[in-house]
């Protein structure tokens, strides 16, 4: 029952950093051209990797196939992600540190910073509950 409630965490975190993503392409310039859209999926694939991780790992764990390559493959998503968020956190506290540039949302960085945590409690924990039920059987 735990699996499920963390798998379905695990997809709430990971359809959440997907619509941020969205919108982030949304406001370098959205659906204004055909060229525009190819270059800069080319130039932001990256940024899709760890929602699409996180969903693959986290659907995969609750349909009950490849239970062990889903958990390992949302560990992988949750790293990436955890590094992405502290790389952009610890950006944003450099910054703020400018009295020239406005202050951030604090708020919504530390609500991410510990839904990430979370997420990585989460996926760790399914990580090892998917490894002693191989060793098991």
């Amino acid at each position: 029952m735990m699996r499920y409630l963390i798998s379905a965490f695990l997809l709430l975190v990971g359809l959440l950093w997907a619509a941020v993503v969205s919108w982030l392409f949304a406001m370098f310039g959205g659906a204004s051209d055909p060229a525009f859209i190819g270059k800069t999926l080319l130039w932001y694939w990256w940024m899709f990797m760890e929602p699409l991780l996180l969903l693959v790992g986290a659907v995969s764990v609750l349909i009950g196939r490849r239970q062990g390559a889903g958990s390992v493959v949302s560990l992988v998503g949750c790293i990436i992600l955890t590094l992405t968020v502290g790389y952009e956190t610890a950006a944003m506290l450099r910054d703020a540190a400018d009295p020239l540039i406005a202050k951030p949302p604090f708020g919504l960085y530390g609500l991410s910073v510990f839904l990430t945590l979370l997420a990585d409690a989460g996926a760790l924990h399914l990580y090892r509950v998917g490894r002693t039920a191989r060793v098991s059987c």
